[in-house]
């Protein structure tokens, strides 16, 4: 893939205009628009570029991290994946759905799993739908969490949660841009909740739209190709949608 590198200071200017609204000003109802038998194994992936996330660091304090209770540095990704999976829990249970927890994996070396290797530098993190476990970088975690931001992160994570809730919704999990863009939907839904918890901070949902900028797909790559996530555009739109109107709106796409 190649390296995609933006300007910082324009995105965080579009990053703080586009979060300058919260879902509680925004109007209700507005909306834009087990793994299959003897499908392919593969993975779905959350790709950043591949050498770099930015140009430049943001100074460390810059904004504020990201809080909850019993949350520290050496365990945000174990805590944040522990949330997120008792908010989906909630919420499906309010649908009727049997909901059940996805495994994770952390990544430090080359590991194998039922969807192929994976490897700390391959991506930041995946979902293997066929033994349902999102598999993270330990690596590539600290470097998003240094270069972009703790949120843009947990947004990393949300998004590939997203993707064990469709299984768990019984979509199939095929590597569409359709099921990619739900999956940031989710993860904006998760956000939402996230704010209504008093867990965000300044900053924070602007981290979530750089990374979403920086994981857009590059121009060359058709929307209709195996594996599209969406562009920038796209999966910032996609997120803002969850963030606004919640989960409900992200299970018409």
């Amino acid at each position: 893939m190649p390296r995609r590198v933006l300007h910082l200071q324009a995105l965080v200017v579009v990053a703080l205009l586009m979060c300058s609204s919260s879902p509680v000003a925004a109007t209700a109802g507005e909306t834009v628009s087990t793994p299959v038998a003897g499908a392919e194994p593969r993975f779905q992936e959350e790709g950043v570029v591949e050498d770099e996330i930015v140009e430049d660091e943001i100074v460390e304090d810059e904004f504020s991290s990201f809080t909850m209770p019993g949350l520290a540095p050496d365990n945000l990704t174990e805590t944040v994946l522990a949330d997120i999976d008792a908010f989906w829990a909630g919420e499906l249970a309010n649908l009727g759905h049997d909901y059940y927890s996805a495994g994770t994996v952390p990544v430090s070396d080359v590991v194998q799993s039922s969807c192929g290797e994976f490897g700390p530098y391959d991506n930041p993190a995946a979902y293997c739908p066929v033994d349902d476990s999102v598999y993270y970088s330990v690596p590539l975690a600290q470097e998003i969490q240094t270069t972009v931001g703790d949120y843009a992160w947990i947004t990393v994570l949300a998004h590939e949660w997203g993707h064990h809730v469709q299984v768990v919704l019984g979509i199939e999990p095929e590597l569409t841009i359709d099921r990619e863009l739900q999956a940031d939907c989710f993860s904006g839904a998760y956000t939402q909740r996230a704010l209504q918890q008093g867990f965000l901070q300044e900053g924070d949902i602007s981290e979530a739209l750089m990374i979403s900028i920086f994981s857009g797909d590059p121009i060359e790559i058709d929307e209709t190709a195996e594996g599209a996530h969406g562009s920038g555009d796209y999966r910032v739109t996609s997120f803002m949608e969850g963030y606004f109107n919640g989960s409900a709106t992200c299970l018409a796409y």
